[in-house]
C-alpha cells in the first residue's frame, strides 16, 4: 500500500507540473487560476507540515498571493519535501493518528493514510477548476488523467 501512496504522489506532482506549464505558456494566465494553484500548493505545504509535526503558525491564508514564478518554485520545493517524507514513511505509520490544528485553530485527529488520500484528491478537485479557467481564457488544458499519466510513464500503450 505504501508504494501506491508514493506512486500517487508522483502522479500528483506530474499533474500539478502540467498545470504550471500550461499557465506559463499562456500570454495572460487567469489570475483566478494562479490563485487556485496557490491554494493547491498551500494544502500540500500545510499537510506536509502537519504530518511532520512542524509549527503551523506560518499557515494563515489558505489562498496565498503567489505569482506564477512563486508557484513553480514552491511546487518544486514541496516535491523534494514530499518525496523525502514518503521515502522515510514506514507501512505501519499509515495507521498512526496525528493531531493537528486547522487554519481556524480547531483541533482534529486523523489517520496518516486518510490524510495521504485526501491530499491527492484535494489537488485533483482543484485541477478540475483550473481546467475550466484555463479553457475559458483560451489556454491549452493539459490532460492530467491518471491513466494518461501511466501511459506517459510507460506502464501502458496504445495497440
Amino acid at each position: 500500500m505504501i508504494e501506491q501512496f508514493r506512486k500517487n504522489y508522483e502522479y500528483d506532482y506530474w499533474a500539478n507540473d502540467q498545470y504550471v506549464k500550461a499557465l506559463q505558456e499562456m500570454q495572460n494566465p487567469p489570475e483566478k487560476a494562479v490563485k487556485g494553484f496557490g491554494h493547491i500548493l498551500f494544502a500540500l505545504d500545510v499537510w506536509l507540515a502537519r504530518l511532520k509535526g512542524e509549527d503551523l503558525s506560518r499557515f494563515t491564508d489558505p489562498n496565498p498571493n503567489y505569482s506564477l514564478a512563486d508557484c513553480r518554485a514552491k511546487l518544486d520545493d514541496l516535491n523534494h519535501g514530499w518525496k523525502a517524507f514518503l521515502a522515510a514513511l514506514k507501512p505501519e505509520e499509515l495507521e498512526k493518528k496525528i493531531t493537528f490544528l486547522n487554519t481556524k485553530g480547531e483541533r482534529y485527529e486523523q489517520l496518516v493514510r486518510n490524510i495521504l488520500v485526501h491530499v491527492g484528491y484535494h489537488s485533483h478537485y482543484h485541477r478540475g477548476q483550473l481546467a475550466t479557467l484555463v479553457a475559458q481564457a483560451g489556454g491549452k488544458r493539459p490532460n492530467t488523467d491518471y491513466i494518461g499519466y501511466t501511459f506517459v510513464m510507460g506502464e501502458g500503450k496504445r495497440l
